[in-house]
C-alpha cells in the first residue's frame, strides 16, 4: 500500500512540473486586456511611444488587422475583443515634414518561478513599406541575451489580423535563454526605433501579438517525470 502511495506522490509530482513548464508566465500575451487606439495595456506590459506630430501615436494597441487570434483568419478571437501592437513607422517626419522620428518600445519584467531553459514565442508581422532604423524584440536577463531582428526576418508583407493580408496570423518566432536560475528576472523588449515616413504609398506597419514566456524543467525534473511514469506503468502490471 506504501509503495502505491509513494508512486502516485512521484508521478502527480511530475506531472505537475510538466504543466507548469508549458504555462507562460508572461501576463496577457495576446493584448486581450488592453483598450484598443491607445498605449493601455490593463496588464503588466508598458507601452511607451512619441507623438511625433503632437497627436498621434508611434505606437498603440489595436484591435483587427493587428490581432493574430482574429477570427477572420481562424483564430478564437472576434474583431473588436482582441487586440495586438501596431509599430506606426509612417507617424515619424510624416510627408517629410521634419517633425520627429517615431520610437516605441514595449516591455514587461517578470520572475522565473523554477530553474531550467526558456523560450520565447511571439508573432510578428511587416508591411511592405515599414521604415525605421531598430525594429526587433529581445529576451533579456542581467547576464544574457537574445534578439531577432525584425527589418530583416523573412516576414511576408502584411499585417496580422485581415483575412486578405499575405501574412494572417502573423509569422512565428522563438528566442531562448538556456541556464536560468530560479528568481532570475526577465525583460521582454519589443522596440521601434526612428520610425519614418517612407513616402511611397502603401503600408507602413509593424505588427506584434501572441507573446509566450515557457520554461522547461531541468534534467532533475524530466527524470522525476520519467520516474512517475515507471511507477504507474509498474503499478498496471501488478494489479
Amino acid at each position: 500500500m506504501i509503495r502505491t502511495q509513494w508512486i502516485f506522490l512521484t508521478a502527480f509530482a511530475a506531472l505537475s512540473c510538466a504543466v507548469t513548464a508549458q504555462a507562460s508566465i508572461l501576463s496577457d500575451g495576446n493584448f486581450s486586456a488592453a483598450t484598443t487606439g491607445t498605449t493601455t495595456s490593463n496588464s503588466s506590459w508598458q507601452l511607451i511611444a512619441n507623438n511625433p506630430d503632437g497627436t498621434n501615436r508611434a505606437a498603440q494597441f489595436q484591435t483587427g488587422f493587428a490581432n493574430a487570434q482574429n477570427t477572420g483568419v481562424g483564430g478564437p478571437e472576434a474583431p473588436g475583443i482582441g487586440t495586438g501592437v501596431w509599430f506606426r513607422s509612417f507617424e515619424g517626419n510624416q510627408g517629410g515634414s521634419g517633425e520627429s522620428l517615431a520610437q516605441a518600445v514595449l516591455t514587461q519584467s517578470v520572475f522565473a518561478p523554477a530553474a531550467g531553459d526558456y523560450t520565447l514565442d511571439f508573432v510578428a508581422g511587416r508591411e511592405l513599406n515599414f521604415t525605421a532604423r531598430v525594429f526587433e524584440v529581445v529576451l533579456s536577463t542581467n547576464t544574457q541575451s537574445s534578439m531577432i531582428d525584425l527589418l530583416t526576418a523573412a516576414i511576408p508583407d502584411g499585417n496580422l489580423g485581415g483575412a486578405a493580408s499575405p501574412n494572417p496570423g502573423g509569422t512565428p518566432f522563438s528566442l531562448t535563454l538556456p541556464g536560468i536560475s530560479a528568481g532570475e528576472l526577465f525583460t521582454v523588449t519589443a522596440v521601434m526605433l526612428d520610425g519614418e515616413d517612407s513616402q511611397i504609398p502603401g503600408g507602413q506597419s509593424g505588427f506584434l501579438d501572441g507573446f509566450s514566456l515557457t520554461g522547461v524543467p531541468e534534467p532533475a525534473s524530466a527524470s522525476l517525470l520519467a520516474l512517475g511514469l515507471v511507477g504507474l506503468m509498474v503499478r498496471r502490471r501488478q494489479s
